[in-house]
């Protein structure tokens, strides 16, 4: 059987797609509403078992309503992505720089679009990375290219980086830049020195480039500039704070910030690695447990307040002084804490990793706020990640099961049906989810694990006609576009109110898509 055809996977891919079409259809119900023959055509640009030969077609003006949930929200054969590329309307080429299915080196061919603006929806990508997918950055040639030759007006190579630095992947793009062959690119990538390794900013500070030196001694200054209280924002905000936590404060800035009562301001003053001693034995010992919380996260604690903070009256300030790297296991394993913080892991921002080596050691920890960081290596050996798969702790199993490059299989069921958080439905999509079986889901209560009855390749059909009824909207429509749905309710739906979610149904012959597109008004090619 070709697996690509398989009705388990395309359940799964018409899945994702079922979710972005409802997302376009609310998109047009804030605007007025749009006409059915639109949303059936939505339907059928995100049909995962649509032929090139009817998603050609959607590439005429006629169809022009469908151009973004096709272009936008779906993987795109080779075929196509060269269509869209050779568009004669720039609308259309230039959504697959958003769109988040490709390889990033498909949407690094709009660098070679005739019209170089519309090469500028790669500056800021995919706007989403719906289920199924992973932020994956832009070849480093294609960001040199961008860098080089910025395709918004007006806007110069440095500004560029600026903008770059906005996205998730702004610690890949200023090590790029940070070796770019334009030395104004290279200069500018010196004020973003905090997040380059330090071979890179040693590098740029003996640039054979003066204009690079020059960049790198200026923000060396910058940094050994004393703050003094004439240059502090005259008001609170993300300049204020940002001061706070990372510049060098003149001792009448921090006599002002410790003898006000501003918590907030305390808390990010906590976080600045350039305070004294004395200030930071007043920030440890401050009767708010939100400031000590902050300052147990200083690499600068003596033991005595490492001591002091492991026994504070506060469970929060134990938890937070729980992971520092001086502590040993034992003095971890020391620390009271009945209740351990619920996991709000977001696998789209897992945070700055650790050097595996770290990660590994982290894996065998008393803590479990370790071990959940640990979980998070997707280079774990496969001994270790075994370990993990066992963890007592739900905030460990499910990192592993998301970060993972090969979960076990019990794993990923296990954390689906024990997990509430939105990354939920992506556990589904990762390699080896056991599909075989999860029909015994059917009746359970819960919608979102009745929906996992329809991801088994062999699950009745009496089952998926039944779920059409369900009072939960979710699985019905997920019926709806079930290729195991039989034929002739599949036919019904087609003539009812239910028709854009019937075209996504990957069992639709290609002689049904040609005639909806036909009845749509759409020419054939």
């Amino acid at each position: 059987m070709d697996y690509a055809r398989h009705p388990a996977c395309l359940y799964r891919s018409c899945g994702q797609r079922r979710n972005g079409l409802d997302a376009t259809l609310a998109r047009w119900n804030q605007r007025g509403g749009g006409q059915v023959h639109e949303q059936i055509l939505c339907g059928v640009a995100m049909n995962a078992g649509a032929p090139v030969d009817v998603l050609l077609r959607l590439l005429a003006v006629e169809a022009q309503a469908c151009w973004e949930a096709l272009c936008t929200e779906r993987d795109l054969p080779p075929e196509l992505v060269d269509a869209v590329l050779a568009h004669p309307d720039s609308k259309v080429r230039r959504r697959i720089g958003f769109n988040p299915y490709l390889d990033p080196a498909q949407r690094a061919r709009l660098l070679d679009d005739p019209e170089p603006k519309t090469a500028a929806s790669l500056v800021r990508g995919p706007r989403n990375w719906p289920v199924g997918t992973s932020p994956r950055p832009l070849p480093d040639d294609a960001l040199r290219r961008l860098l080089a030759a910025p395709p918004v007006v007006f806007m110069t190579p440095g500004e560029l980086l600026d903008e770059l630095t906005f996205t998730r992947f702004a610690r890949h793009t200023v090590k790029v830049a940070a070796g770019h062959p334009l030395p104004e690119v290279r200069a500018r990538a010196c004020g973003y020195h905090r997040i380059l390794p330090d071979q890179l900013w040693s590098a740029l500070q003996h640039d054979p480039d003066p204009e690079v030196r020059a960049a790198a001694a200026e923000v060396i200054a910058h940094d050994a500039h004393l703050v003094q209280p004439s240059e502090m924002a005259p008001y609170r905000g993300h300049y204020h704070w940002q001061l706070l936590q990372a510049r060098r404060l003149s001792r009448a800035v921090l006599d002002q910030l410790t003898t006000g009562n501003d918590l907030n301001d305390l808390a990010f003053l906590a976080l600045n690695p350039y305070l004294p001693p004395d200030v930071v034995e007043l920030l440890v010992s401050h009767p708010d447990e939100g400031v000590r919380g902050a300052a147990a996260q200083r690499d600068d604690l003596t033991a005595d307040q490492l001591a002091r903070l492991a026994a504070d009256p506060a469970e929060s300030v134990r938890i937070s002084v729980s992971t520092h790297p001086a502590l040993s296991e034992s003095e971890r394993a020391a620390i009271a804490v009945d209740c351990w913080p619920r996991d709000s892991f977001d696998r789209l921002n897992p945070g700055p990793m650790p050097e595996p080596a770290v990660s590994i050691a982290h894996a065998y920890s008393v803590n479990p706020l370790l071990r959940r960081s640990a979980a998070r290596e997707p280079g774990l050996p496969q001994a270790v990640a075994a370990r993990l798969a066992e963890d007592p702790d739900p905030g460990v199993r499910v990192r592993l099961a998301l970060c993972h490059p090969a979960p076990p299989p019990a794993l990923l069921l296990r954390c689906y049906l024990e997990y509430d958080r939105p990354d939920r439905l992506h556990l589904t999509t990762r390699p080896g989810f056991p599909v075989i079986g999860l029909a015994r889901f059917a009746r359970d209560p819960d919608p979102a694990v009745r929906l996992l009855a329809l991801l088994d390749p062999e699950v009745p059909e009496d089952v998926v006609e039944g779920f059409l009824s369900d009072p939960d909207d979710q699985v019905a429509k997920a019926a709806i576009a079930h290729p195991r749905l039989p034929a002739e309710r599949l036919r019904e739906l087609l003539d009812g109110a239910q028709v854009p979610y019937a075209a996504l149904n990957p069992a639709l012959d290609a002689a049904t898509l040609h005639g909806l597109l036909d009845a749509a008004g759409v020419p054939r090619r």
